[in-house]
């Protein structure tokens, strides 16, 4: 018969409470663009009213980080590849690419927070 060891350290199951898989770990870096992209919309705006039209410049950059957010965010949740045409076609749109962000954003926050992240005002941690 065999004894248990006295000296052996108790084993747990110990469980992050995270989820990791690959779709949300996508909407994870996709949901920093977006939140970026919104900042960045807001701080062109600010400067179009300061200095004018050379602030238009910005609203490239702003643009391009939307555009690569939502198909990164589209993929992790598994949008449909209609559902993120349509969505990059409204990024086109003034005051609407602000509107569909902020709506993109919180589903994408919800969903990580379902997943065990925490969700802060730059993106989402572990």
């Amino acid at each position: 018969m065999t004894q248990p060891n006295p000296y052996q350290a108790p084993k747990a199951v110990v469980d992050t409470g995270v989820e990791v898989s690959e779709g949300i770990e996508k909407v994870a870096s996709g949901q920093k663009l977006v939140i970026y992209a919104i900042l960045v919309n807001f701080l062109t705006i600010g400067l179009q009213v300061l200095i004018g039209p050379p602030a238009s410049l910005l609203a490239l950059v702003a643009l391009v980080l939307s555009l690569v957010g939502i198909y990164r965010v589209g993929s992790g949740m598994g949008f449909s590849m209609v559902a993120k045409i349509g969505l990059i076609v409204l990024m086109f749109v003034p005051l609407i690419n602000l509107i569909t962000l902020l709506v993109l954003n919180g589903r994408a926050t919800a969903r990580l927070r379902d997943a065990g992240y925490k969700v802060g005002l730059l993106g989402a941690s572990r």
